[in-house]
């Protein structure tokens, strides 16, 4: 695991939050769209 968590949104984003509370150690990577998010995580970014 990277302790990184990708999500599709921007900064402050409901999503953003989500994954703030959910994964509270883990660094928020935001992503404009769904692929890219599917992208970040297959390359190991997040």
């Amino acid at each position: 695991m990277t302790g990184r968590i990708a999500f599709q949104g921007g900064l402050g984003a409901y999503s953003h939050q989500a994954c703030a509370q959910a994964r509270p150690a883990m660094e928020a990577v935001p992503s404009t769209t769904f692929d890219e998010v599917v992208e970040k995580v297959a390359r190991g970014e997040g």
